[in-house]
């Protein structure tokens, strides 16, 4: 044993450590490859659920330890006698708390507001901890007008402020620490009544938690509720509103998780091609231990633990890079609003996704070099050692592989557009993926016609050309390895940029109508769905009567829970500029404007499983009401779907009587410069509930915003789809590089031949340049395949007719991936160049 022990650290010293420290440069750039996609996953883990994770940390500090949430159906809340009702008419409820959200402007910041009374310390949360932090030495008279602020508020201990024409005081500063768990310590805390009356909820609130007594049957308890509620809100778990985020984040995590998923692939593939060619590059000094009668168990087993070892390092390096890059993405997206509360977003990396990233790593790492040393080693240790390419590299593939190969790869990019045609939603997404795979494995097996194609171009290049082609012919594995890094930073590149690409201009397309109005006064800003507060009722009327104002159409958008899905509806006028009065028939248009129907997205319409003719039967704080669906249309993906209905009735059912945004026309003659200055001015001198100033834009404005939110929302995948362009483009280089070190001997022989270093130069870049214009072709069949294809998997997901369209900028693709891999080739040119004729034909 202790022999057998000493002769592996031997093979250890000779092979490994001398491996490392011989070729330094190999190592560094096979080890930047795993460390970019390590940082790739741990950055993808991390960034797609954040979103969701930050509403979910929002709602589970206000909630605590509520089993129940009896929610309001629309943001006008329900009557806070229904809390009374549910404390005396249901068994076993331990606790009832009355709840109101909402924003407040205090100077120039809005700031989320969170209202209860003194049941709220019954819920154990976070908002509990504020309450509490009143202390017994605040009066039941400071809190008639005190308030108690987050220390992300900036606020101070006694500052008066105003909110709308409300003066308040700041009773107490909540201390850092856990406070700052509660949206990072952005918000202020009110007792019931004042909340009330700084929202306009005067009488009402928007939900109820409810907390069960020990021992008792939740079940139980939530029937005996919904009892109670009647249909006047809805019971649901307290972290509906997690999953509600989760879906009207669908459009930005489908995107990402589409791109995700391919880029994966290839970034497994490409760590998986660089460790085969670097094991493949040790082949002589492989075969030099096995010819002393070393055991090819054993070598395997050295080289397997080393790869081990490679992909753990690299991994653990790229985990504090990705979760940087992650931090990075999540810090350019804007607070969400949600329930008229802006919700700061925040960093969640999962606690699984560094082990992911480390093991992924490891298992690619390994299974490479098992594959590696299993064509090193099927070669006879003399044949090995000869200089040039070992016969098992030389030599095409053949055999069942291929056969194996082609038919699985045929079959995954058949099964991809299965995929797509047959499962909805979501899980259409995996057609990418198995895409990917099919399109790298029948790529796999068709390796000697690509190659062939590369030795007939590079013979173009003449004398360097065709002895480069000679070197092409005797390596087929490594100029497959080499095209094929090329092929997927372009494919990546086309197809997932071009289908982003379309999805906004398809968004933009579903919005017609949008910015047909010349302006907007909103009571939110151009980037934000209109959802409230409502605009006061005199605004309407002074704008009217501004000097070349022609026609004010107004509005409303609210947003309605119907069950645990949130959908967003718009109330509509005669002459309304509305994209769903553009996409709907004119018959349609005219019942819905007489109250005798609704409109669906559809994306809502699959949600709710309605079809034209369908009757829907909505909860509403008055009570159940029907009307029929005349006609489903295009509509971006908001939350669960978009509706529209009558604004009287809308305004009636949900009681909410109002506008929330006012359209304005202007005449042909007008000032428009004038009209809108005038316009500010009056929304400047008439605030909404809570100090809201109504914001005045154009309609070019508000669709321009609309496009950059979309494009804005496919900003992370960009950033991915960039992540994996440099990693190819390192491991293009790294390939070139070892190129050139395993042609250290005969490039030498060239030299005392009386090649001259410019030729030496040539050759390499004219094998690089046959690659390069071979990979591009491949690459740019394989990116317009993907491009169709991600349009149809968007499609899928988000209810929207994509429609394919090229793009011009995929001459750039392909122009700067050739650039990349003539650029990638002039390092070991001017290596292959300066080598030492005497050392070079002395190496090993």
């Amino acid at each position: 044993m202790p022999a057998r022990l000493g002769a592996g650290l031997g093979r250890v010293r000779l092979l490994n450590l001398r491996e490392i420290r011989t070729h330094r440069l190999r190592l560094f750039t096979s080890l930047i490859v795993v460390i970019v996609s390590s940082a790739l996953l741990v950055a993808v883990l991390g960034t797609y659920g954040s979103l969701t994770a930050s509403v979910r940390q929002f709602n589970a500090a206000i909630a605590g330890t509520a089993d129940l949430e009896v929610a309001a159906i629309a943001d006008s809340g329900v009557e806070q006698d229904l809390v009374g009702q549910i404390r005396r008419d249901v068994p076993d409820v331990k606790a009832a708390v009355p709840m109101v959200r909402g924003s407040v402007t205090i100077g120039d910041r809005t700031i989320p507001l969170l209202g209860s009374d003194y049941q709220v310390t019954s819920l154990s949360g976070e908002v509990a901890a504020a309450a509490e932090a009143g202390g017994p030495s605040v009066s039941l008279d400071d809190l008639a007008d005190g308030i108690i602020a987050g220390p992300g508020t900036g606020l101070h201990e006694g500052q008066q402020v105003s909110i709308g024409d409300t003066e308040v005081r700041v009773l107490r500063v909540v201390p850092g620490g856990a406070a700052d768990e509660l949206n990072q310590g952005n918000y202020i805390f009110a007792y019931l009544g004042l909340a009330q009356r700084l929202t306009g909820m005067d009488g009402r609130v928007d939900s109820v938690l409810v907390v069960v007594a020990p021992g008792a049957d939740v079940a139980t308890v939530r029937s005996g509720i919904e009892r109670v509620v009647d249909g006047r809100a809805v019971v649901v778990n307290p972290d509906f509103r997690a999953e509600q985020a989760e879906v009207a984040s669908s459009v930005t995590r489908d995107a990402t998780l589409l791109v995700s998923l391919v880029s994966l692939v290839i970034a497994a593939f490409l760590v998986f091609n660089t460790m085969n060619m670097a094991v493949a590059s040790r082949r002589q000094s492989l075969a030099m231990v096995r010819a002393l009668g070393a055991r090819r168990g054993d070598l395997v087993g050295d080289m397997l633990g080393e790869a081990a070892l490679f992909g753990l390092v690299g991994g653990l390096i790229g985990v504090p890079l990705g979760w940087a890059a992650g931090r990075w993405a999540i810090s350019t997206v804007p607070a969400l609003n949600r329930d008229q509360v802006s919700i700061e977003i925040g960093y969640h990396l999962p606690g699984y996704a560094p082990v992911v990233a480390v093991v992924a790593c490891v298992i690619a790492c390994v299974a490479a070099t098992s594959l590696a040393a299993r064509s090193v080693f099927s070669v006879s240790p003399v044949e090995a050692m000869s200089q040039g390419e070992a016969a098992a590299d030389a030599s095409s593939r053949r055999g069942p592989l291929v056969w194996v190969s082609a038919i699985a790869g045929i079959v995954g990019l058949i099964g991809s557009w299965v995929i797509v045609a047959t499962v909805p939603d979501r899980p259409a997404i995996l057609a990418g993926a198995v895409y990917a795979i099919g399109a790298l494995l029948l790529c796999f097996a068709l390796t000697k016609p690509l190659v062939e194609m590369v030795v007939r171009l590079a013979r173009l290049f003449g004398g360097p050309g065709r002895l480069a082609s000679v070197n092409t012919e005797r390596a087929p594995r490594r100029a497959w390895a080499t095209l094929m890094t090329v092929a997927v930073a372009i494919a990546v590149g086309i197809g997932t940029s071009g289908a982003l690409d379309n999805l906004v201009g398809s968004i933009s397309k579903s919005l017609d109508g949008l910015g047909d109005p010349d302006f907007y006064v909103s009571s939110t800003g151009k980037e934000q769905v209109p959802l409230g507060p409502v605009l006061p009722e005199q605004i309407a009327g002074e704008v009217r009567a501004v000097p070349g104002v022609a026609e004010v159409i107004p509005g409303q958008w609210a947003s309605v829970n119907i069950g645990d899905a949130r959908v967003l509806m718009q109330g509509l006028v005669p002459g309304s500029k509305a994209p769903f009065m553009r996409k709907a028939s004119a018959e349609a248009v005219q019942q819905v404007l007489a109250g005798d129907g609704i409109l669906l997205s559809n994306v809502l319409a699959r949600t709710l499983d309605a079809h034209v003719g369908s009757t829907l039967r909505l909860a509403t704080p008055t009570g159940y009401h029907d009307l029929v669906v005349r006609d489903t249309v295009d509509y971006v993906s908001i939350d669960s779907g978009t509706a529209a209905m009558s604004s009287t009735l809308l305004g009636q059912w949900f009681d909410r009587p109002g506008a929330t945004y006012l359209q304005v026309m202007t005449t042909p003659d007008a000032d428009e410069a004038r009209v809108r200055v005038a316009l500010e001015e009056i929304a400047a001198a008439h605030p909404a509930t809570g100090g809201v100033v109504p914001q005045v834009y154009s309609g070019a404005e508000a669709l321009a915003a609309t496009k950059m939110e979309a494009e804005a929302s496919g900003a992370f995948t960009v950033a991915i789809q960039w992540i994996v362009s440099v990693a190819a483009a390192i491991a293009l280089l790294n390939t070139l590089l070892l190129s050139v070190i395993e042609r250290r001997r005969e490039l030498g022989v060239l030299r005392a031949m009386g090649a001259s270093r410019r030729f030496l130069s040539q050759m390499v870049l004219a094998e690089a340049g046959a690659v390069a214009v071979v990979g591009a072709v491949i690459g740019l069949v394989m990116g317009v395949v993907l491009h169709v294809l991600s349009d149809e998997i968007l499609s899928a997901t988000t209810s929207l007719d994509i429609a394919y369209s090229p793009r011009p900028i995929t001459v750039v693709y392909v122009g700067v991936s050739v650039v990349l891999c003539l650029v990638g080739a002039l390092v070991p040119a001017r290596r292959a160049a300066r080598l030492n004729i005497s050392e070079s034909i002395a190496s090993e």
